[in-house]
């Protein structure tokens, strides 16, 4: 399969190659789905807290005696069914994680890359950089590829601190590299947009 490697003005420079085997790569949809788990739940931070009736302040004494007032038992205000009271079975802070094997990671990151090269929606660049700090300028590069409106996965193979702080501002265009591109935002955004040495890079990973 060949691309055509634009440059930053949808100009064609020149011919990427990649081989059958690549794209040739099959899995079940039950890997991938697998992989986009263990993502989102890794990302979990697990943080939700709240006090139980032994964490919530006061409540110490018995708020009237066991019997003789003609209301209910009581033993503390703190009690669940207080206002104010702890809380049943609330969350705690944890954390879980999900595992799932390099290789089979490796494996759904080329299915879902081969997926895009074939419907065409990885766009090759031969490089992305901009001069200086300027927002414009990376909308002006993506309205020449007519993606000025599309939900966008810049890859590059190098990320320096001016095309983030050119990029970060820009709704619907996300950066990262090479080196942690994943099937999660690979399936999560229509277009992507890959320099031609990040594109050399993932498939030299293969297998």
């Amino acid at each position: 399969m060949k691309l055509e490697v634009l440059d930053k003005e949808n100009k064609k420079v020149s011919e990427f190659e990649i081989d059958d085997s690549f794209l040739a790569v099959k899995v079940k949809d039950d890997l991938i789905h697998d992989v986009m788990l263990a993502y989102q739940q890794n990302q979990h931070i697990g943080s939700s807290n709240t006090l139980d009736r032994g964490d919530v302040r006061g409540g110490g004494k018995k708020p009237w005696k066991q019997k003789g007032t003609g209301q209910a038992r009581h033993g503390s205000i703190r009690s669940p069914i207080w206002k104010g009271g702890g809380v049943t079975f609330g969350p705690k802070p944890e954390r879980s994680r999900m595992q799932v094997n390099k290789a089979q990671k490796k494996l759904a990151l080329q299915a879902v890359m081969a997926g895009k090269l074939r419907d065409g929606e990885i766009i090759v660049l031969n490089e992305f950089s901009v001069a200086t700090p300027k927002t414009k300028e990376v909308i002006s590069i993506l309205k020449n590829l007519n993606l000025k409106n599309s939900k966008v996965l810049l890859v590059a193979d190098s990320v320096n601190e001016t095309l983030i702080r050119s990029a970060r501002n820009i709704e619907k265009l996300t950066v990262t590299r090479q080196n942690a591109v994943n099937v999660y935002d690979l399936l999560t955004h229509k277009k992507v947009l890959m320099t031609k040495k990040a594109l050399e890079e993932i498939i030299s990973r293969k297998g």
